[in-house]
């Protein structure tokens, strides 16, 4: 059997993903056990084969259509960015280092190395792989950024917080031992958690260990092999060069080189023991169910191809998952603390299944009592405190932006926010807006630098007036404001102003201290939530408060989620004339029901 990086890493997951997989690539034909020691007539007898047909059930449908493998649009609307990173980082490595460099797009051309193990064959292809007459190099390219590296800091002796990583004189990001040898009990806790391959950075860590198990298997050299990772510099920013054909031009410094060599070795004992386990699993192939836990990577870019297997038994709605924070888990009356996945393993998978007394969060205890009560909850004080300080005219504004990978306009970092649409309701007086008529949209329609053009546009319709500018997740356009501000010095006060008059809807519902605070709320009264449905099951996302205020809904729309938003966007250049003037309008329709869903919800908040 042949075994790639990305089968491994999954095969590690648990002990069921094994048999899950052969039974989902081999279907009924797949032979696998329910046991932990499986005789041959288990795994050919009538009970083991309708056990395959049930988990075959909730594979694929009726039609034989696979229910598992869903579409990920924005991933292929960012693929040819990240196929570019690919090359702008085999330039940045051709260019450091002498001796022949290896890397392409193709798999097939990519520099492969495999090892066999107890008949099973190990592969590995390599993203960049360059030897000189001392050293052999390791490149795995990595379409994240070095800031998650950069921000990883611990105390060193003279207590001071120092980060992890630091550049060489080469400019090459490398751990403090590797540069200056100085580590203590603090810095070994933050390698500890690179070398966890579930972790955010640990799960980078843990791809280029495998390939280096593999390779320094595979060959015999008494060079010396060094690894390292190649990720997007998040420090760079794009100067707006383009080439003739209006591609930005990238200097070398859009990619950073970090040395993981002396972490991947030790990683091998880790490795090399995975690697024990995954055999072990192909021998039995045990479909039985597992426990659940952060190997499953819940609503993560990585999460597990069979999740809707495993969660099968999971309510969709007011599950253990819906308790806001309860991600930090649950104490009982003993003091002791109950995790999460914990409580799920041992059957508690409902919110009603924990008991009363368990919660200890004031904002879980109303949620309880709007579940087993099915009755709102409202803390109207606070509601018409906050909306008392709200001035006319309201700017309902929302932005839509486009999260490229690499910088495309002067001023971008790599995965800048860039602005490409807003929506604008006015609301003159209390409950006085017009859905069409006090609506103003702008959308970059190409796919060129027009966003100084949406700054000025929208200029013309916020005055300087003193008026309340209301966002739903006030973060995100204040971020998006102020990156304008210093891009645009000539609209800075302006901007900043606009800042200044940021008023969050989410807060009205939500709760938060620096805005309740000075309305003369205590601290913990001022974080506490402000409303609460049984349908909002444990998210203040505004598609789920809006069907709530009102019979309004985001679904059956034709552009229906940020998502989607982004996608039609990026697909501007790609459409014909009927296909764009259709799916302008849809995305047109979807700004504007943001902010015409918060002109409705505030109305609504206002009768309480």
């Amino acid at each position: 059997m042949k075994i790639s990086k990305t089968r491994f890493i999954n095969y590690i997951r648990c002990n069921r993903y094994t048999a899950l997989d052969e039974i989902y690539r081999d279907q009924s034909k797949a032979v696998v056990s329910f046991t932990d020691d499986p005789e041959l007539e288990d795994l050919i007898g009538e009970e083991n084969r309708e056990k395959v047909s049930y988990l075959l059930d909730d594979m694929f449908d009726e039609e034989d259509e696979d229910m598992l493998e869903k579409e990920d649009p924005q991933m292929d609307t960012m693929l040819p960015y990240y196929s570019q990173i690919e090359i702008l980082a085999g330039a940045a490595i051709q260019k450091r280092f002498k001796g022949d460099v290896i890397y392409s797009l193709d798999t097939y051309q990519q520099k492969r190395f495999e090892h066999e193990i107890e008949g099973f064959n190990f592969y590995c292809f390599l993203d960049g792989y360059q030897e000189d007459k001392n050293t052999i190099r390791v490149f795995e390219v990595k379409a994240t950024t070095s800031k998650k590296f950069k921000e990883i800091t611990y105390k060193n002796n003279d207590d001071e917080k120092v980060p992890l990583f630091d550049y060489s004189p080469e400019g090459i990001l490398m751990l403090q031992e590797d540069l200056f040898g100085d580590v203590n009990d603090e810095y070994n806790k933050k390698i500890a958690r690179l070398k966890n391959r579930l972790t955010k950075e640990g799960r980078y860590v843990y791809d280029i260990s495998y390939q280096r198990f593999v390779l320094e298997r595979s060959i015999q050299t008494g060079k010396e092999i060094k690894y390292y990772l190649v990720v997007l510099n998040s420090d760079y920013i794009h100067e707006g060069l383009v080439n003739e054909r209006n591609e930005p031009i990238y200097g070398d410094d859009i990619v950073t080189l970090i040395d993981v060599s002396s972490l991947t070795k030790k990683m091998m004992s880790i490795v090399e023991e995975d690697i024990s386990i995954v055999i072990q699993r192909l021998n039995t192939m045990n479909a039985n169910p597992v426990s659940l836990g952060g190997h499953c990577q819940r609503k993560d870019t990585r999460q597990c191809k069979f999740y809707p297997i495993c969660y099968k038994h999971i309510p969709e709605e007011n599950s253990i998952f819906t308790y806001i924070g309860g991600h930090n888990g649950f104490k009982d009356e003993a003091g002791q603390k109950h995790e999460r996945f914990d409580l799920i393993n041992e059957g508690l998978v409902h919110a009603t299944d924990i008991p009363v007394s368990w919660l200890n969060r004031d904002n879980n205890i109303i949620q309880r009592q709007v579940i087993d009560s099915d009755i709102p909850y409202y803390h109207p004080p606070k509601i018409r405190a906050g909306i008392s300080i709200l001035k006319y005219p309201i700017y309902h504004l929302d932005f839509e932006t486009f999260p490229c990978p690499l910088p495309r306009f002067k001023g971008e970092k790599p995965y800048s926010q860039s602005l490409f649409q807003y929506s604008i309701h006015i609301e003159h007086a209390p409950g006085v807006c017009d859905k069409d008529k006090d609506n103003y949209s702008y959308i970059a329609t190409k796919h060129i630098d027009l966003r100084k053009d949406l700054i000025e546009k929208m200029l013309e319709v916020i005055k300087e007036d003193g008026g309340s500018i209301m966002v739903y997740n006030q973060s995100f356009e204040q971020t998006r404001l102020k990156e304008m501000a210093e891009l645009y010095p000539e609209y800075r006060s302006r901007l900043l102003d606009m800042v200044d008059r940021l008023f969050d809807l989410m807060y009205l519902l939500r709760g938060n201290q620096k805005m309740f605070s000075p309305l003369g709320f205590d601290k913990e009264e001022s974080k506490g939530i402000n409303f609460y449905h049984n349908k909002l099951n444990g998210s203040f996302s505004i598609k789920k408060v809006l069907p709530i205020f009102s019979n309004l809904t985001y679904k059956g729309m034709g552009i229906s989620n940020g998502t989607e938003a982004l996608v039609t966007y990026a697909r501007f250049p790609m459409m014909d004339q009927k296909t764009f003037e259709l799916k302008y309008n849809e995305l047109l329709e979807y700004c504007k029901q943001d902010t015409w869903a918060m002109v409705k919800i505030l109305d609504e908040l206002r009768s309480i």
